[in-house]
């Protein structure tokens, strides 16, 4: 394969350049990042810089992925991304947040991400100007920036951990008809009184409901509690059935598991020196779209052939690191075959 025209990096381009509507030279910048980080399963520019199919010395290489990560990135182009992704009908959002230090500097991100696979596929973010929990006015602008760009898809609601609570939080997914299937403090008032007040005395796997709808947190919501073997309790609000309820919440875990992805199981994300916001917000759409990718192919790899089960009935790899590992070795690879089966995998970026 001699011809730079056959180059995966410029059948990404091609893939990626209906979703990703950017000026030429950035959308080449961004297709040679999404490459590197798979390949070198890194974020660290400095390190992609030997690995991006840029043209020109290594320094020259650096300089332009420094320039890149400055710009912008149009809000909304990687949710609709990864949302042709998604099978058709209502959505299941997660909330969550991943953090970690720079040194002094808190890089805290609140994380929208989307029901899928055992993954969650993420849709937007908002990197927060400070350590811990996140306020409810930032959550509220998060969802209003989602629900600009997902005008056409139903969702069915939104999982959350017992950090996302409050009033003006509830109120606000209650006046959007987002229904809350959200975990609550043991503090938390059900119609005035704890919950660990209404719920207590559970034995290990029993699931206990509350007898009729109360008011939480300004809302009108169902609530029902369970122990683990652990003994640890968990008490939801939700709408509907309390044993659905509890099944659907376990796919929050589809969120750490997307984090895991793409942090220490796969691209190493706080290895990142970048700490500007915007700076990391435009490697984030870099990197999601790779973690993206990743997925797909593993799941494409998946019905091929079936993944080895353990004694204990979990699949022994991921279809994410399935994808990933096939993606990685394609590039380490080149040759005439490597680069047909990477281009044959691409249009699955058009939907």
């Amino acid at each position: 394969m001699k011809t730079r025209s056959r180059h995966p990096h410029d059948t990404l381009q091609a893939a990626l350049r209906s979703a990703f509507r950017l000026d030429a030279r950035r959308l080449e910048v961004f297709c040679a990042l999404i490459l590197a980080m798979i390949q070198a399963r890194s974020v660290v520019l400095y390190t992609l810089k030997t690995h991006v199919n840029l043209p020109g010395s290594l320094e020259t290489r650096y300089q332009r992925l420094l320039r890149f990560a400055q710009f912008a990135f149009p809000d909304g182009l990687l949710a609709r991304f990864a949302l042709s992704f998604l099978p058709a009908g209502e959505l299941w959002l997660i909330l969550d947040r991943t953090n970690w230090k720079l040194g002094k500097k808190d890089i805290n991100i609140l994380l929208l991400s989307a029901v899928w696979n055992g993954f969650s596929l993420p849709l937007m973010w908002t990197l927060l100007p400070h350590g811990g929990n996140s306020h409810q006015r930032h959550r509220k602008a998060l969802i209003q920036r989602f629900l600009q760009v997902c005008t056409d898809r139903p969702i069915g609601g939104l999982l959350a951990d017992r950090e996302f609570i409050g009033k003006d939080w509830f109120t606000f997914l209650d006046q959007h008809k987002i229904a809350p299937c959200i975990r609550l403090r043991a503090d938390s008032k059900i119609g005035g009184i704890p919950a660990w007040a209404c719920l207590r005395k559970l034995q290990i796997g029993e699931v206990r409901v509350w007898h009729r709808a109360e008011t939480v947190f300004g809302v009108k919501l169902r609530v029902c509690a369970t122990k683990n073997a652990a003994g640890e309790m968990l008490y939801l609000a939700y709408r509907g059935y309390a044993r659905k309820n509890l099944v659907r919440y376990a796919q929050r875990w589809q969120a750490e598991n997307l984090h895991a992805a793409l942090k220490t199981r796969g691209f190493h994300l706080e290895d990142t020196g970048l700490t500007k916001m915007e700076r990391v917000s435009t490697l984030l759409n870099g990197v999601s779209v790779a973690f993206i990718w990743s997925c797909l192919t593993g799941e494409f790899q998946e019905a091929q052939q079936p993944r080895k089960r353990k004694n204990h009935g979990y699949n022994a790899i991921s279809v994410f690191r399935l994808g990933l590992d096939h993606l990685q070795d394609l590039l380490l690879h080149p040759s005439r075959t490597s680069w047909t089966a990477l281009i044959a995998l691409m249009p699955r970026f058009e939907g």
